[in-house]
């Protein structure tokens, strides 16, 4: 009986061990401390520890647990956060690795997780919009964007940081998709008279040739730049001279990728544009709709659906999207089916951010500041949060929707996808020296 218990404590010792981050920058090693305390203990200009609060079920039939059981898988996912001080900062971006559960805890454990800094990102901050480039050549998170319009990569499996070309034109957060290795930035506030924004409007960046090379003891890209491509062409582009006096406002309102289609609409009543990826010079745009598209903001996959905002701030909606391609010069067809997402009977808000995971699962987050945390900078008096608190609820929904027949009426009623469970994780970071920003934030899942 001792020899097993010697093995057990041997084998628990070897997983803990392999479940410690690499620590690559010793500005690193002080951001960690030691498991199993929830609170955030220290002092000092370091930035502090990171640590998430209990998992809380909120599925009144589930139970409540502090870690994933046995039987339990999670997926990684990256948080990249922007410090307080981005203007001033050589650093201005954090990136955690969160593990998210993709099923409840069936029993309690007491060992806590934490929400383990990889690293921080150098670059010139400000407005720079996040993705992930996921294929078989490599697994990235890209920014792209702000004033001095660069692009910076964060390698997932090396955890290097690596610096790619500047855009041709400089866009404050750029509305950014994935297609391949193919990276397209397109202005969501276009400009007329200036930087940024200014033409080009859109671009792409074509990573398949892409090489990591050294340079002055700094990662950068070579083999790749970023190449224009034609605006959409609803934009008005022959203005008037007195029209510069009163520029046009576009905003983008929504955005897709589907298949080898990028679907975008406009606060104008413009329609839906969709853009061919696979096109080559000439590129091609086709309008394959008089309405907008039926969501605000990015719709992310899930499954064979899309899920996507109704409206600002409103329930989640599910989305069946297909472009098929017509006869040789004719515009795409574009078809969509809304399908409400419930849960209990009830439609379901999630906020605004959130992705698709395995086994019909998503997940949303949302990030708020302690204002409990708020202190005074020193240096420059101006008053920060250093903590800030995450949320991520994970959605079990059932298996793929159809239609199904009321027993009273014998018609069809409408379709629409179940959630037949959900369960959050609260996790908290801190940074005693440069504090968060209230709104630069990006969850991705690789």
């Amino acid at each position: 009986m001792g020899g097993e218990k010697r093995k057990a404590r041997d084998r628990l010792r070897r997983s803990r061990a392999s479940s410690e981050p690499s620590i690559r920058d010793p500005q690193l090693e002080s951001d960690q401390i030691q498991m199993g305390n929830p609170e955030i203990a220290g002092s000092g200009d370091s930035d502090q520890a990171d640590v998430d609060l209990p998992m809380q079920d909120v599925n009144p039939t589930g139970n409540v647990g502090d870690d994933l059981d046995e039987g339990s898988q999670g997926r990684s996912a990256y948080l990249v956060a922007c410090h307080f001080d981005w203007s001033s900062n050589p650093k201005p971006y954090a990136v955690y690795k969160v593990s998210v559960a993709t099923s409840f805890p069936s029993r309690v454990k007491r060992r806590r997780k934490r929400l383990h800094l990889i690293t921080r990102i150098t670059t010139v901050a400000g407005d720079k919009t996040f993705t992930s480039v996921r294929s078989v050549h490599r697994s990235w998170i890209i920014g792209v964007g702000g004033d001095a319009g660069d692009t910076v990569v964060f390698d997932t499996k090396t955890e290097e940081v690596i610096h790619g070309p500047s855009l041709n034109s400089a866009k404050w957060c750029p509305a950014l998709t994935a297609v391949g290795d193919k990276v397209y930035a397109l202005s969501k506030t276009p400009s007329w008279v200036a930087d940024p924004d200014f033409p080009p409007w859109f671009e792409v960046l074509d990573l398949s040739n892409a090489k990591v090379v050294m340079v002055a003891d700094r990662s950068h890209l070579e083999g790749c730049s970023w190449i224009q491509l034609p605006h959409p062409p609803c934009f008005p582009w022959k203005i008037r001279p007195i029209g510069y006096t009163v520029p046009p406002i576009v905003i983008l309102r929504s955005y897709v990728v589907v298949d080898r289609y990028i679907l975008v609409s406009f606060n104008h009543p413009w329609g839906t544009y969709a853009f061919d990826t696979s096109s080559v010079d000439p590129y091609e745009w086709h309008k394959v709709g008089d309405e907008r598209l039926p969501f605000i903001g990015h719709a992310t996959p899930h499954g064979s659906l899309f899920l996507g905002l109704s409206k600002d701030d409103g329930p989640i909606n599910a989305y069946r999207i297909n472009v098929t391609a017509s006869a040789k010069d004719q515009a795409p067809n574009l078809s969509i089916t809304v399908l409400p997402v419930k849960y209990m009977g009830h439609e379901l808000v999630a906020g605004p951010c959130f992705f698709s995971l395995e086994d019909g699962c998503f997940c949303s987050f949302s990030f708020s500041l302690d204002s409990r945390s708020i202190t005074l900078d020193p240096n420059n008096l101006k008053l920060f949060p250093k903590v800030a608190h995450i949320t991520i609820t994970t959605y079990q929904t059932e298996n793929t929707p159809s239609l199904r027949i009321s027993e009273e009426t014998l018609q069809p009623l409408k379709p629409e996808v179940l959630v037949c469970s959900q369960w959050e994780q609260a996790f908290k970071i801190s940074s005693s020296s440069h504090g968060f920003s209230p709104s630069a934030y990006t969850l991705l899942s690789i």
